[in-house]
């Protein structure tokens, strides 16, 4: 089994460096040129099974992506940011800046006003993940979602570990394929 990661196109909140997680910030017109981009040079695959986070920037994505029927599934969704979604760290610094000291102290566990923990992110992913791998046996599996789903997987499948988690490089509508076999699984592929 191979399974296909791919992240979003550029979205607006990409080029304004706003925190974006949960919040439906569309495909900028660079983000849907990426999509189709893309999909050209990855025409020769085929999948048997797409799947999508449910926010338009993955879902749009997906769409051009692939002819194939996407399943949207809520479990990849991007991490919530709470009441920073739409600022960018200038702004929260500004706004928020004992909240900023605190969030230095402990990036992993803090957790965002009204939103979740890096940690908290990482294990809703990686059980998500889980659930996909046993629901979806299948030969090829697309995966379009966000840069921190895409670090999570990676950090818990290939390092197995979440300190791992900002060790992975994820662009916008670039691929990174992780290859199971029966007795072991490993990344063939980043940035493609």
């Amino acid at each position: 089994m191979k399974v296909y990661l791919l992240r979003h196109g550029e979205t607006d909140s990409n080029i304004r460096h706003e925190f974006a997680g949960i919040t439906d910030s569309k495909l900028s017109d660079l983000g849907k040129k990426q999509a189709v981009d893309a999909h050209l040079r990855f025409e020769h695959l085929e999948f048997d099974t797409v799947l999508s986070s449910p926010l338009s920037r993955a879902l749009d994505t997906a769409r051009v992506f692939t002819d194939s029927k996407v399943v949207v599934h809520e479990g990849l969704k991007e991490m919530n940011f709470g009441m920073f979604e739409g600022l960018t760290y200038e702004e929260i610094k500004e706004k928020y800046p004992e909240q900023i000291e605190i969030w230095h102290k402990d990036t992993k566990n803090y957790v965002f006003p009204e939103g979740q923990s890096l940690r908290m992110f990482y294990d809703h992913v990686v059980e998500t993940y889980q659930e996909i791998l046993d629901t979806y046996k299948v030969e090829n599996l697309l995966i379009v979602a966000h840069s921190g789903v895409i670090r999570c997987i990676l950090a818990h499948e290939i390092a197995e570990n979440f300190e791992h988690y900002w060790r992975y490089s994820v662009d916008n509508c670039k691929l990174a394929v992780i290859e199971y076999t029966e007795d072991y699984h490993y990344l063939t592929g980043l940035n493609l």
